[in-house]
């Protein structure tokens, strides 16, 4: 059995270590290809300090992921853009929250494809707070009430919007369609946002 570091964590200190350690290898392996052996190896504990925190693997699992989003919010960044009807301006915002924050911590997105892969919801629907898709798709909503936007499902529509920026994030580390384009993230996001715009406002 692994045992536990000579240094006294708080309960805090040690749930964080669980998470940051579980992180890394959701991200290297995937759910499926994840033990929490390993996880508790790498974070420095006994596996037991893991069930402590963390009900069953799955719970753990959706912690990672919220806990990773949680410390780059972008609805703040884009409330007023929101109350003031900018489409263009929501929408870069949201794409280039992504951007950054994929640059911040790659390991995001890869969690996000192996979730994609693995069939694996990363949020439960039950939870109070929205998604940056749901905020987005609320605002594609009220757009299309306001009669600017075309009638479409608004969740899908926000839904495929943010896939498409995770795409590109995948497609420039992996090169699934070809070499590294040799533009900017913005770049990427001007173009993909006035593409989508141009879709969905009427003539």
């Amino acid at each position: 059995m692994v045992q536990e570091k000579k240094e006294r964590l708080s309960g805090e200190e040690r749930r964080i270590r669980i998470i940051d350690a579980a992180l890394e290898l959701f991200a290297e392996k995937g759910f499926s290809g994840t033990r929490t052996k390993e996880i508790a190896k790498r974070a420095g504990i006994s596996e037991t300090l893991i069930f402590q925190h963390f009900t069953t693997k799955e719970a753990l699992y959706h912690a990672v992921f919220e806990e990773s989003i949680s410390h780059h919010p972008a609805i703040p960044e884009i409330e007023s853009l929101v109350k003031n009807r900018n489409d263009f301006g929501v929408f870069k915002t949201v794409a280039l929250h992504v951007v950054k924050h994929s640059r911040h911590d790659p390991r995001i997105v890869r969690l996000s494809l192996f979730s994609a892969l693995e069939g694996l919801r990363l949020r439960d629907s039950s939870e109070a707070s929205p998604t940056l898709s749901e905020f987005l798709g609320d605002y594609i909503q009220q757009r299309i009430e306001d009669g600017v936007f075309k009638k479409v499902n608004s969740q899908i529509t926000a839904r495929l919007f943010i896939e498409a920026i995770l795409m590109y994030l995948l497609d420039q580390e992996v090169a699934i369609t070809g070499p590294a384009l040799p533009f900017t993230g913005e770049d990427a996001v001007e173009t993909l946002v006035t593409v989508f715009l141009d879709g969905l406002k009427k003539s």
